[in-house]
């Protein structure tokens, strides 16, 4: 599993009970958007088991339940932008912009190419 030279697939497991079905493409996407982007990508949010994604008000069909999406930490202008453009520049075609996270996943059974504000 694996071979990603910025995550750890840990990092993408469900905070409350430890499951994990990510998607191994999803982290490779990452992986390189990461690198193209220069700078550190922290997970906020990878997989969610159902309770959790009910827990903190996620949609019902959210991707982060199919294991295809992650939140990214950002926490200014320069990084959001950092982040965004090396999402598009690897191919991710779903980007949501929230104020301290960017969005990204690779569901697309979803309308694409699309980015969104929380």
């Amino acid at each position: 599993m694996g071979g990603w030279r910025y995550f750890r697939y840990e990092e993408f497991a469900c905070p409350c009970c430890g499951k994990n079905e990510t998607d191994e493409a999803l982290i490779d996407f990452l992986d390189d958007a990461r690198k193209e982007a220069g700078i550190p990508f922290i997970i906020t949010s990878g997989y969610r088991c159902p309770r959790h994604n009910e827990e903190i008000g996620g949609k019902p069909d959210s991707a982060h339940l199919k294991g295809l999406a992650a939140d990214i930490l950002c926490r200014t202008s320069q990084e959001r932008f950092k982040i965004v453009q090396a999402l598009i520049e690897v191919g991710f075609r779903r980007i949501g912009i929230g104020k301290n996270f960017v969005h990204a996943d690779l569901d697309f059974d979803k309308p694409y190419p699309v980015i969104w504000l929380y």
